[in-house]
C-alpha cells in the first residue's frame, strides 16, 4: 500500500504535497481499522478505529491521541487529525444505501464522460415537508456495473469525494487498486495505490489493539474541546 497525502487547498492559501508513504491498512466491517505508514522502514503513524473512537500514535512528534467518530474537531498545528482512520474505512468498505421508509428517495440518471457510460443513483432525505437535501451520490459502470465514485454530503455540503479505478484481481477477488478521495471540510485529499490486497481474510480483535507506548503524550480531544 503506497499513501499519497495532499494537505491545504486554495481556500486556505496553503497546498503541501507530502512524500509517498508505504504501509498496510486491515478493514473487518463492521467498523474496524487500523493504518500503519512507513517511511524508510520506520513507522510514522498507527491509527485505529472502532466505528465509534478513535486512536493516533504518531512517533515522529511523540504523541499519542484519542477521540470519538462523531466528533466536530478543528484542525490544529500541533497534532496531526485532519486524516483520520473512520474516513478511510468509509472510502474502502462503502455502505450499502440503506433507505428510510418515509423520508428517503432514491433519484436514478444517466451520464458519459468520453467513452464511459455512468448509472448514477441518488440518495436524498426530506427534511421538511416538500424539502429533501442530498446524503450520497454513487456512481456505476454500465459496462461492467463496477463501482466507481461516491460522494457523500453532509447539510448539504460535500464532505467525502471518492474515485476508483485500475481495478485488479487479488487475492479472494476484485477490487480497486488506485483509489483518490478528498475530505474539502478538513482540507486534505489522499490517493492509495494498492500494490497486495487479501480480501475476506479472518482478522483477530488483536489485531485492532492499539495501547499507548510509554512516554509518549497524551491527547484526549475530548477532554479538549470541553468548555
Amino acid at each position: 500500500m503506497i499513501y499519497q497525502l495532499t494537505g491545504g487547498s486554495i481556500n486556505t492559501g496553503e497546498i503541501s504535497n507530502y512524500r509517498e508513504t508505504e504501509g498496510f491498512i486491515l478493514v473487518r466491517k463492521p467498523g474496524n481499522i487500523r493504518l500503519i505508514g512507513l517511511a524508510f522502514k520506520v513507522k510514522v503513524f498507527d491509527m485505529v478505529s472502532d466505528g465509534k473512537a478513535f486512536r493516533i500514535h504518531v512517533p515522529p512528534k511523540n504523541k499519542f491521541i484519542l477521540g470519538r467518530n462523531d466528533q466536530d474537531i478543528k484542525g490544529r498545528k500541533d497534532v496531526p487529525i485532519n486524516l483520520r482512520p473512520q474516513h478511510i474505512f468509509q472510502v474502502l468498505a462503502p455502505e450499502p444505501l440503506h433507505l428510510e421508509k418515509g423520508r428517503d428517495l432514491v433519484m436514478l440518471e444517466e451520464d458519459q464522460e468520453g467513452k464511459r457510460k455512468y448509472y448514477i443513483i441518488s440518495l436524498l432525505s426530506q427534511v421538511t415537508e416538500g424539502v429533501g437535501t442530498l446524503r450520497r451520490k454513487v456512481w456505476i459502470d454500465r459496462f461492467d456495473l463496477s463501482f466507481t465514485r461516491q460522494r457523500i454530503f453532509e447539510n448539504g455540503r460535500i464532505v467525502s469525494d471518492v474515485s476508483y479505478g485500475e481495478p485488479k484481481d487479488f487475492e479472494g477477488g476484485n477490487y480497486p487498486s488506485v483509489i483518490d478521495f478528498r475530505r474539502p471540510l478538513e482540507a486534505y485529499s489522499l490517493r492509495l495505490r494498492i500494490n497486495k490486497a487479501t480480501l475476506n481474510e479472518p482478522l483477530r480483535d488483536e489485531q485492532f489493539d492499539l495501547e499507548q507506548p510509554v512516554g509518549t503524550e497524551l491527547v484526549d480531544l475530548g477532554k479538549a474541546q470541553q468548555p
